[in-house]
């Protein structure tokens, strides 16, 4: 709301400006003259006035994507991964998309442990979250009501694991055990999702990352695994 008020002010204060400073020169100027700047200064009014419109549909636009969806990005979810990986001299990589075989793995970081390899997909959706493990799509409510389709996350994630698994397929690397979460990033979310199935928030997700498992050691090179994954990486830019 405030930028909206923003526009509407410096919209204001513009359309006064130029309404004064033609009114002035109009009142010096002959009759036909005055008729003439009348006539700029609605065409003015109208440039600015459709500018500032918009902006101001650009905001809401964006406003309103963003209600439906939560956080753009997963911020939070990325930001655990990041630290967790920072504390314990892992290597991290953020975006992570990587393409094999005719498949892609669309990730938003990955982090590569003595323990293997962690990705995880973001989901930023509040409101009502619908699905199950086997549905092409699952359905968001959001909290106004709207209806969403989104692809099955937990879907996407074994797909992922897959793809990584075919880009460490070097004999030294076959063994790498790789693992893909979903992590749901709202704290608007209100799931209506069956118990079996394996989902994070961000607060669980930092729950997650406390496990021993994610601190042993399986004898890996990280060099080798880092950069057998960053050679698979799409180029995105």
């Amino acid at each position: 709301m405030t930028n909206m008020a923003s526009i509407a002010n410096m919209a204001t204060e513009t359309v006064n400006t130029i309404v004064a400073a033609i009114a002035a020169t109009a009142a010096a100027a002959p009759a036909p003259a005055a008729n003439t700047q009348i006539i700029i200064l609605i065409g003015v009014i109208a440039l600015v006035l459709a500018a500032g419109g918009g902006l101001w549909l650009a905001l809401r636009r964006r406003r309103g994507a963003a209600g439906q969806g939560g956080e753009a990005g997963g911020g939070p979810a990325v930001a655990a991964l990041r630290g967790f990986a920072r504390s314990n001299n892992f290597r991290f990589i953020c975006p992570a998309t990587l393409a094999k075989n005719g498949r892609t793995a669309s990730l938003d970081a990955l982090a590569v442990g003595y323990f293997g390899v962690l990705g995880i997909i973001s989901l930023p959706q509040n409101g009502e979250v619908y699905g199950s493990a086997g549905e092409k799509e699952w359905l968001q409510i959001s909290p106004n009501g709207q209806r969403n389709r989104f692809p099955n996350p937990i879907a996407e994630a074994s797909v992922s694991v897959r793809v990584i698994r075919d880009v460490l397929a070097a004999p030294k690397l076959r063994k790498v055990p790789v693992e893909v979460l979903c992590v749901f990033t709202s704290p608007k979310l209100r799931p209506a999702l069956p118990r079996s199935l394996e989902y994070f928030t961000v607060q669980s997700f930092k729950k997650r990352l406390g496990l021993e498992k994610y601190l042993e050691d399986c004898g890996l090179d990280l060099d080798e695994v880092e950069n057998a994954l960053r050679g698979a990486l799409e180029n995105t830019r």
